[in-house]
């Protein structure tokens, strides 16, 4: 009877491990709206916010299924608390992917952050320079809350430079606009100050002074000695170089670039492609 019921005890707990493995099993496949037939990518949504309706994600999904021909794509929501939305959003498309090449679109609630973080295939088209100005362009919906076309623009501007379509970067352009004006503006002014009169130029006229001395030698005939000395006093005048410096310009809430610095599966890497799970990204406050 006693080994009856110590072969029952564990023969229990693994059930039970069992049902717990297959319960999140299921739970992750009934994130996978879509798999490509001919790439195995995937199409993932987690709505943890439920900023969409059922109706929603149906069509966000359908949205999405194009860009699986270039790398799995994902889509999350979420309130958790970050000091680093793009490595939260690397961290998230490795946890789904692994090493795979992919992207995911973040809507981050708590810090007010839209996030486009890339590996692979895809990341050669949408780089964090395009992922910030794609999360730019976005932003007004998710502030107006219009949720759904926020995703379903990103995507569809993902998939345009995917396909070797442009976009719109209005933020780009303001900020050449803005280097281009500053830049003017001091080759104006040293232009201007080049020719202006030195201040310091009256300063270099030749100070003279003069001494005279006279003398006088008494005899038959008076001779007048008269030595004079003349000296010039010449300030010496120096001037010194100085060297600009100009600073990139970007739009204010947005940040990008490579998350290999701050992940911890790329700290011990001599570059994110060895380790295969980097990649870049973007981000824009909203």
């Amino acid at each position: 009877m006693m080994k009856t019921k110590a072969i029952k005890i564990p023969f229990c707990f693994i059930i039970a491990v069992i049902i717990a493995a297959a319960s999140l099993v299921a739970a992750s496949a009934a994130d996978v709206r879509y798999t490509n037939p001919e790439t195995s990518n995937t199409v993932v949504i987690i709505d943890d916010l439920d900023l969409l309706t059922s109706q929603e994600e149906a069509m966000l999904a359908q949205d999405m299924e194009p860009l699986t021909a270039y790398g799995h794509v994902a889509f999350w929501t979420t309130d958790a608390d970050t000091s680093n939305e793009i490595s939260q959003a690397h961290d998230k498309r490795q946890e789904l992917f692994k090493k795979d090449g992919g992207a995911i679109f973040v809507i981050n609630m708590k810090v007010r952050k839209l996030t486009i973080q890339s590996y692979g295939e895809i990341n050669h088209y949408v780089s964090d320079s395009y992922a910030r100005s794609i999360t730019n362009n976005v932003s007004s919906y998710a502030t107006n809350k219009h949720y759904y076309n926020c995703a379903k623009t990103a995507f569809s501007q993902m998939l345009d430079l995917c396909e070797k379509r442009s976009i719109s970067e209005p933020m780009k352009i303001t900020g050449y606009a803005v280097i281009s004006v500053m830049l003017g503006l001091i080759i104006a002014l040293g232009v201007a100050f080049s020719h202006r009169e030195n201040p310091l130029q009256n300063l270099t006229a030749p100070l003279k002074s003069s001494y005279k001395a006279k003398a006088t030698c008494k005899g038959p005939v008076n001779v007048e000695l008269v030595s004079s000395v003349e000296y010039e006093n010449k300030p010496k005048i120096t001037s010194s170089g100085s060297s600009g410096r100009s600073s990139w310009l970007s739009s204010s809430g947005s940040s990008s670039g490579s998350s290999c610095s701050s992940c911890s599966s790329c700290s011990s890497c001599s570059s994110c492609s060895s380790c295969g799970g980097c990649g870049s990204g973007g981000s824009s406050s909203f």
